[in-house]
């Protein structure tokens, strides 16, 4: 596959949580997807080096876009004021869109209007359920 540059990303949610119906979210900058995963340390007696054992994904991630309030940023804040987990489809280039990340999450955001530039919508998320890489790895 070749290099991409970030500027075809995409962010979508399904708000109802089911995972068929996926809304683009308007104007968002950037996304960032963490898969880190906790690392145990099981080193015993004798061993010429430590040993891991690993542990589930803490998944998480942020988001940016600029406020429009006629669209879909300003429905970040109610599905953060909300108690619903949301499906998020996070696409790093629609020009191979059916390479993405997806999975139920939590949203959190935040709004940030400086008196010298653009208002941001800013946020994060976090798994509800299990996640998946399209198409899954081989």
């Amino acid at each position: 596959m070749a290099r991409q540059h970030g500027y075809k990303g995409e962010m979508a949610i399904d708000e109802t949580g089911v995972g068929t119906t996926f809304s683009p979210v308007a104007s968002v900058q950037a996304w960032t997807l963490d898969m880190k995963r906790d690392l145990v340390d099981v080193t015993a007696f004798q061993d010429t080096v430590k040993q891991y054992v690993q542990g589930l994904p803490d998944l998480k991630g942020t988001f940016t876009a600029v406020w429009d309030p006629t669209t879909t940023p300003s429905d970040i804040f109610k599905i953060a004021m909300g108690d619903v987990a949301v499906y998020l489809r996070l696409t790093p280039s629609t020009l191979t869109a059916t390479n993405f990340f997806k999975g139920l999450a939590y949203l959190d955001a935040s709004i940030n209007v400086p008196a010298n530039g653009a208002i941001i919508v800013s946020g994060n998320f976090a798994a509800a359920g299990d996640w998946s890489l399209e198409p899954p790895p081989a």
